[in-house]
């Protein structure tokens, strides 16, 4: 109860509090949504990268890839990138995975730019609430020709209702905001930290593969070096 108000009387009465209950239902509803989106999103990136790391080394990048899509994750789709493109060259595929951190981060940005918004309309709604409604306070007022301390204060108190609702829809709106700027800066740390360890992980790959090719010429040379041999000595005993 408000004075002689209800509740809903006092939403009826005025405009601004309905504009800010709406407000607080968007903010509320997408602090929700960014927190259901980082809990089932999150992973162990060194754990990860430990078991990326594995099934490269093993030389079997296939494995590698259908792990990365198995799995739900910044970290793993940033990854998957890399493995599709590991057969570019060093500034082609760190190219390919800077775009992918960057998708990445616009996915964990989403929606923030409401809370931000809210933040900062919010108080400014109140304030505007407070004053239409002291003008028209004062209006009735002037227009009955009755009023007193008791009367005024009744008014300013229902017209002050306002800034305290945008105040605390201010303040959710801000604490969300940063919590969730703060959790996009980890997470971004560690797709870079990710990336680093990737590159580590592509030039074995690479060195190993180059030790692969250079072995299998000189085996296929060694039965050549042998029948030439076999043919040198025939025919040395033919010619005496």
């Amino acid at each position: 109860m408000f004075g002689e108000m209800s509740l809903v009387d006092f939403f009826l009465a005025s405009p601004t509090m309905v504009v800010l209950a709406v407000c607080s239902i968007i903010t509320v509803g997408f602090t929700i949504e960014r927190v259901l989106y980082f809990m089932t999103s999150g992973t162990d990136a060194r754990r990860f990268m430990g078991e990326l790391s594995a099934r490269l080394k093993n030389g079997n990048p296939q494995a590698a890839l259908d792990y990365c899509n198995q799995q739900k994750n910044p970290v793993a789709r940033v990854m998957a990138q890399g493995v599709m493109h590991m057969n570019r060259s060093r500034d082609e595929l760190q190219q390919r995975l800077d775009t992918a951190i960057d998708l990445e981060t616009v996915e964990m940005e989403r929606n923030l730019g409401v809370l931000g918004t809210m933040s900062n309309i919010a108080p400014l709604l109140g304030l505007f609430g407070t004053v239409v409604g002291i003008i028209r306070a004062f209006a009735d007022i002037a227009r009955t020709g009755s009023g007193g301390g008791a009367v005024v204060a009744m008014g300013v108190s229902e017209a002050l209702m306002t800034t305290a609702a945008g105040i605390v829809v201010a303040v959710i709106a801000t604490v969300a905001f940063n919590f969730f700027v703060r959790r996009i800066r980890t997470r971004t740390a560690h797709l870079e930290d990710a990336r680093e360890a990737f590159f580590t992980i592509w030039h074995q790959y690479m060195q190993a593969r180059k030790s692969a090719a250079a072995t299998r010429p000189a085996k296929a040379a060694a039965p050549a070096r042998s029948a030439a041999s076999e043919i040198e000595e025939t025919l040395s005993s033919v010619l005496g």
